[in-house]
């Protein structure tokens, strides 16, 4: 049976080698340890976009091997969402990036906290419910 990866979240596996990744088109790393979204897919292979930390304006787009891709459930939140830390109420955040921790399997996000630098520098994990989304 097919898989369809299409609109699946994911990230490259473990262990997964250089050779899953057939081509990109920007200069950097970082593939590793970003969220992945699948936009197209082949027989082979899949064309991703390099979610952790892009704005749909500049994506960077990735073509890898389907079975270095491993699928994720989908992030809580995405790149630009406004953000409330439930701990300090008043304080409002952007969501600038959100990464794949390896080592402990966990989605992860960098906040832009207004007027808090520390805070801006804090990983906040998914499933600690340390924020939430402010609908506006």
């Amino acid at each position: 049976m097919n898989k369809n990866y299409i609109g699946t979240y994911g990230v490259i596996k473990k262990n997964g080698g250089i050779d899953l990744i057939c081509s990109v088109n920007y200069e950097g790393g970082g593939l590793f340890a970003s969220i992945l979204k699948c936009i197209d897919e082949n027989d082979e292979y899949l064309k991703v976009i390099i979610f952790g930390n892009c704005k749909k304006e500049d994506e960077k787009i990735a073509i890898i091997k389907k079975e270095g891709y491993e699928i994720l459930k989908n992030p809580k939140f995405d790149v630009g969402d406004k953000v409330r830390l439930i701990k300090y109420p008043n304080e409002i955040a952007i969501v600038k990036e959100i990464i794949w921790h390896e080592k402990n399997r966990r989605i992860f996000y960098i906040l832009d906290v207004e007027g808090n630098k520390k805070r801006s520098n804090s990983w906040y994990y998914e499933d600690e419910n340390k924020f939430e989304k402010i609908n506006e």
